[in-house]
């Protein structure tokens, strides 16, 4: 482990993992250790790592690694494996699994599609209401016919790049 860690641990590095724990919390709404973790087991070499690595490489307690581990899996986005004469567990990013993450959340705003529309209907020839609604639904439509031929585009794409 020190090896691994004469090797990764670097202030830009440092610094990266600390930028994309707060892009994880303002845009999620993730802890921010939850985010630490997400962004440290994304770059570790090898690729997996047991929860006591964890709390030693991201300087967090036994008991918020074991929190947010558990956060991380319920998303998706690390898996828990373990392997026959090791007694800890070992996580690592499921990279696979952000595309279809990705899609829930694009389903999630583009549902607000329906909800301006029943405002709009509510508010129906109220003026500065209604034009503010229609505004803001009118994004939402385009953005719901857009999201069938985004993901078609990266179902043949992202097959490529990988």
């Amino acid at each position: 482990m020190s090896d691994y860690l004469q090797r990764t641990d670097r202030p830009a590095m440092s610094e990266w993992i600390e930028q994309m724990a707060a892009h994880f919390e303002a845009t999620e709404g993730m802890p921010l250790i939850a985010g630490r973790i997400l962004a440290f087991l994304l770059i570790c070499d090898p690729p997996e790592r047991t929860a006591a690595e964890l709390s030693h490489g991201l300087a967090a307690s036994t008991g918020s690694i074991s929190t947010n581990v558990r956060l991380l899996m319920r998303l998706g986005v690390i898996s828990k494996t373990t392997r026959q004469g090791r007694e800890a567990a070992l996580y690592r990013v499921e990279e696979d699994r952000w595309p279809e993450l990705v899609r829930q959340r694009m389903q999630r705003v583009t549902a607000l599609e329906e909800l301006t529309g029943q405002g709009l209907r509510m508010f129906s020839g109220q003026g500065e209401r209604a034009r503010r609604l229609r505004k803001v639904n009118e994004f939402y439509q385009w953005l719901s016919g857009e999201m069938p031929d985004l993901w078609r585009r990266w179902e043949r794409e992202g097959k490529r790049l990988s």
